[in-house]
């Protein structure tokens, strides 16, 4: 009686997902967001001269890197302060908060002079940006992940949540599709010197778009009739952790892929440029096709888990990076653009796997009242040790000539998130989500 009354709930809650303006508001949102974030990593190569004071242009990209992974440090702190608030007050509110406080970061970037105009001013400018951006997307993942999945209807809960996925690849897509045609454009004076700024400027405007878009989203019904939320305090904050240890580990064991993500998504393209002498607006350009296939398969593939089970995919993407990493990076090394685009897809399609199913398990294995913060706080630390650094690892790697040894941290993580998948993450398709 209590799962078919949990299935009622849900399902009247599914008639939200049947409102496509609910579904858009809060898949766009997540696409504006991520537009400002990752068009940091992908600009860094260009402006990384000008903002930071070094002679030597990989130790200026070292530093502009080091600077996006301190954005990724300020994760956990966002999402400790934000995720018990969507938790306690709505996810609404939140969702409109992270998208200005990213509009905002990425105006001030967009503003922010130069070293040789303001001195060592100019990279604290960049820092704080970065670390405003990184306090806003702690909260974001998983309160969109916690809103789409409570909108959506049992036995397709997946394929409907897919939309986040589907708007984070999009947004990468949009956000390379700005940065190539911004370098082909423009002289490479004139980009150098101004117009590495106007992919920030774009994502202010388009989060202030956003705010818009978020301003009347309804909660789910699912949230509506959760009474006994947890109620705010210290130990609030950290209720996952301490009520469901196991859960919290699994999330962290998952996110861990985070790896592959920065390393495919963002930082290949300026790999291959550096390793192999591949023009970077090649990359860019395989990269933009690699994700237009990524945001292509996202749905299927959730869809077949909704009909398959959610660790067949998982098991199934952790194995491909396993057997794969290492020669496909060995390829980038000699790739021309045709062999890149190969590379490029075959890691997506990879990741693709993976991402199509894990915002369904992490709201599946968390309860109601504190889904938000169940997921959000193991999700933003890992992020942050593994995501966020990975682009400044691989970089110092490739700089002291140990480029095999990114591939080798990739493949330590998928032997661990294999074994894990196994034993310890439950199958958690047709679960009601209290």
């Amino acid at each position: 009686m209590a799962s078919d009354r949990a299935m009622a709930v849900e399902g009247d809650g599914a008639h939200a997902v049947g409102d496509r303006k609910t579904v858009i508001a809060g898949a766009a949102g997540h696409f504006i967001e991520w537009y400002d974030w990752t068009i940091y990593g992908l600009m860094a190569g260009v402006f990384a001269a000008q903002m930071f004071p070094a002679s030597d242009p990989m130790v200026a990209l070292i530093a502009a890197y080091g600077t996006f992974a301190a954005g990724f440090l300020m994760r956990p702190i966002g999402s400790i302060v934000l995720s018990p608030l969507a938790d306690r007050y709505g996810r609404t509110g939140i969702l409109a908060l992270t998208i200005i406080l990213a509009g905002v970061g990425s105006l001030m970037i967009g503003l922010a002079p130069t070293y040789a105009q303001a001195g060592v001013l100019a990279p604290l400018i960049l820092l704080a940006a970065r670390m405003l951006q990184g306090f806003a997307t702690g909260g974001e993942y998983q309160t969109a992940a916690a809103f789409l999945n409570e909108h959506a209807r049992p036995d397709r809960r997946a394929f409907a949540a897919s939309s986040q996925m589907v708007s984070t690849g999009l947004a990468i897509l949009f956000a390379m599709g700005v940065a190539a045609a911004t370098a082909k454009l423009l002289p490479k004076e004139a980009l150098d010197s101004w117009g590495w700024r106007m992919p920030f400027f774009l994502g202010a405007i388009l989060s202030a778009y956003g705010v818009w878009l978020r301003r009347s989203i309804p909660e789910s019904r699912t949230f509506e009739v959760k009474k006994d939320r947890e109620p705010m305090s210290l130990r609030s904050i950290f209720a996952g952790f301490i009520e469901y240890p196991k859960e919290s580990f699994i999330v962290v064991v998952i996110q861990a892929s985070g790896v592959q993500f920065y390393l495919w998504m963002v930082f290949l393209p300026t790999y291959a440029s550096l390793s192999g002498g591949l023009p970077i607006a090649q990359g860019l350009t395989a990269g933009m096709i690699s994700l237009a296939v990524y945001t292509v398969v996202v749905s299927p593939l959730a869809a077949l888990s909704d009909r398959i089970g959610r660790k067949p995919l998982l098991i199934a993407s952790a194995a491909g990076f396993l057997i794969l990493v290492y020669p496909l990076l060995q390829m980038v090394k000699t790739a021309d653009f045709n062999t890149f685009l190969m590379v490029q897809i075959a890691g997506v399609l990879l990741i693709a796997m993976n991402n199509a199913v894990i915002g369904t398990v992490f709201s599946e294995i968390f309860p109601t009242r504190l889904r938000a913060t169940g997921i959000g706080i193991p999700y933003a630390l890992c992020v942050a040790i593994f995501g966020g650094t990975s682009p400044l690892i691989a970089t110092y790697f490739l700089k002291n000539g140990q480029d095999q040894l990114i591939a080798y941290y990739v493949m330590i993580i998928c032997a661990i998130s294999i074994l894990v998948h196994i034993f310890v993450t439950p199958e958690t398709k047709g679960k009601t989500l209290d």
